[in-house]
C-alpha cells in the first residue's frame, strides 16, 4: 500500500495550501550544480539520482515480455535524461559529480576507475572479491544523545538562503503524522513536530496530540525534505502505541503543554536518526529551534519542504511576561511557570505548524539538550516579542519517571538511560 505524506496545518480557522517549493524557475535542486555544456552537440547520458518531474521519485519500468529481447534489436541504449536549464539558459542543472569547475563532465573523467595495475589485463576491468570472500565490514554507528551534525551527514550543502538545516543536522527531529484512509491509500497528514528522547519515546506538545487516539498517529524519523526522497539515509516510520499527556495540562492557556508518544517499535539509531539529551538545567544561550512550519504568519505563510532552523536565546520569565503584557494579552497577563521564552528578534521565530518541535541548547561538552517545546506565540517574528515554549526543565522529573514506568511495561527499560555523562 503506497504511503503519501501530506502536510496539514494545525490552525482550526484556516487550512494551509499544499506545500510548494519556493524555488525560482531556473534554480537547481539542492544536490545539483548549474554547469555549462562543453560541447553542445554532446547529449548527456543520465547517471546518478535524478528526480522526475513529479514530487516523488519514479522507478524505471521494465519492458513487457518479448520487447527489447529480439536478436536483431542490438544492444540496449540507456535513455537520455532531460535536465533543467539554468543561468538564463547558459547552463544545465546536473548532479554535482557531473560538474567540474563549472563545465559538464562529458568524457567520464573522474567518474570511472581506470586500473593500470598488472592484476587485470583490460583497463576497465575491476578486481572484485570472490563470492566466498567475506565483504568488508562497515563501522557500526555509535549512538550518542545530543550530537548535532553541523556540516550535515556525508555532504554539506552550500547556498542556502532561508535558514535551511543540513541533512541530518538535527537527528532527533521528528514529524508527528496522522494516518487517514483516502480511497485505497493511507495518507499521512502532518500534525506537528517532536523530538526523539529515547529509541521508543517521542516528546511533543500536548495540544498537538490531545484530540487523537494513539492508533491514528505515526512518527517519521530522519526526515529532511518532505517532498523528495533523494537523501542518502532513508527516513523511518513508526506507529504510536500509547500517548501520555501531562496530568496538569490545561488546554486553554496551554499550561504544562507536554506529551510523550511511545512507539510500536524502537527507532534504529543511525547518523540521521538519534536522540536529544535531557538535562534539568540547560544553557540559556545559542539555542536552536527547528521545524517544517510556516515561514510567515497569516495567509502569506507557506509550509517548508526542507527542515528549517533558527538560532535563539532564552529569556527569564520576568522579562518575558513584561514583553507579553505589551501585546493584546494585556497588562494583567501572568506567564505560567511551566513556560520558557525564546527569540524576540524581528523575523527570527518559530511559527504555525512548528508546535511540538524542540528548542535545544548547548551543553558544556558541545552536545545539546532540549530546553523547550514549541507551544504558542503572538504572531510570528514580532520584534521584542518572544515565542513561548513549554519548559522541559519544569517537567523534567515527570518525563523521566513516566517514560521509565511505561518502558518497563513495554519491556524496554534500561537502568540509568537518562544519565548523559
Amino acid at each position: 500500500m503506497r504511503v503519501v505524506v501530506v502536510v496539514a496545518a494545525l490552525v482550526a480557522v484556516a487550512v494551509a495550501s499544499p506545500r510548494k517549493r519556493r524555488q525560482a524557475p531556473n534554480e537547481c535542486q539542492w544536490w545539483e550544480d548549474c554547469a555549462s555544456v562543453r560541447d553542445p552537440t554532446d547529449a548527456l547520458v543520465g547517471s546518478g539520482p535524478v528526480p522526475s518531474n513529479n514530487e516523488g521519485r519514479e522507478e524505471a519500468t521494465p519492458p513487457p515480455p518479448g520487447q527489447g529481447q529480439g536478436q536483431d534489436e542490438g544492444p540496449a541504449v540507456r535513455q537520455t535524461l532531460e535536465f533543467q536549464p539554468c543561468n538564463q539558459g547558459r547552463g544545465t542543472c546536473v548532479p554535482y559529480y557531473l560538474c567540474n569547475d563549472g563545465d559538464i563532465v562529458t568524457d567520464g573523467a573522474g567518474l570511472i576507475d581506470i586500473r593500470l595495475g598488472p592484476e587485470c589485463p583490460q583497463f576497465l576491468d575491476l578486481c572484485c572479491n570472490n563470492p566466498t570472500t567475506e565483504p568488508p565490514t562497515t563501522p557500526v554507528y555509535q549512538p550518542r544523545c545530543g550530537v548535532r551534525n553541523q556540516n550535515g551527514v556525508n555532504v554539506r550543502i552550500t547556498g542556502f538562503q532561508d535558514n535551511q538545516a543540513q541533512f541530518g543536522e538535527f537527528p532527533w527531529m521528528t514529524a508527528v503524522l496522522r494516518k487517514e484512509a483516502i480511497e485505497d491509500k493511507i495518507v499521512n497528514l502532518y500534525v506537528c513536530g517532536g523530538s526523539l528522547i529515547h529509541p521508543s519515546v517521542v516528546l511533543t506538545a500536548a495540544h498537538c496530540v490531545g484530540n487523537w487516539n494513539a492508533h491514528n498517529l505515526r512518527i517519521r524519523l530522519g526526515e529532511w525534505d518532505t517532498q523528495r526522497t533523494y537523501e542518502q539515509y532513508e527516513h523511518q516510520d513508526r506507529d504510536v502505541r500509547n500517548v501520555i499527556i501531562h496530568p496538569n495540562y490545561v488546554a486553554g492557556p496551554l499550561h504544562n503543554d507536554v506529551a510523550l508518544l511511545f512507539l510500536d517499535q524502537p527507532a534504529i539509531l543511525d547518523r540521521n536518526v538519534d536522540t536529544i539529551c535531557l538535562h534539568p538545567n540547560p544553557s540559556p544561550y545559542n539555542c536552536w529551534a527547528t521545524g517544517w512550519g510556516t515561514d510567515k504568519f497569516g495567509k502569506e505563510g507557506e509550509f517548508q519542504n526542507v527542515l528549517k532552523k533558527i538560532e535563539l536565546n532564552t529569556w527569564n520569565n520576568t522579562d518575558c511576561q513584561k514583553a507579553l503584557r505589551t501585546t493584546r494579552l494585556g497588562v494583567h497577563f501572568i506567564l505560567d511557570k511551566s513556560f520558557v521564552c525564546a527569540g524576540g528578534l524581528a523575523g527570527q521565530d518559530t511559527c504555525k505548524g512548528d508546535g511540538g518541535s524542540p528548542l535545544v541548547c548547548p551543553l558544556p561538552d558541545g552536545r545539546y539538550s532540549q530546553s523547550g517545546i514549541v507551544a504558542w506565540g503572538i504572531g510570528c517574528g514580532e520584534g521584542g516579542i518572544p515565542g513561548v515554549y513549554a519548559s522541559v526543565a519544569h517537567v523534567y522529573q515527570w518525563i523521566i519517571n513516566t517514560a521509565d514506568q511505561e518502558l518497563q511495561n513495554m519491556g524496554r527499560y534500561t537502568p540509568d538511560y537518562w544519565n548523559i555523562n
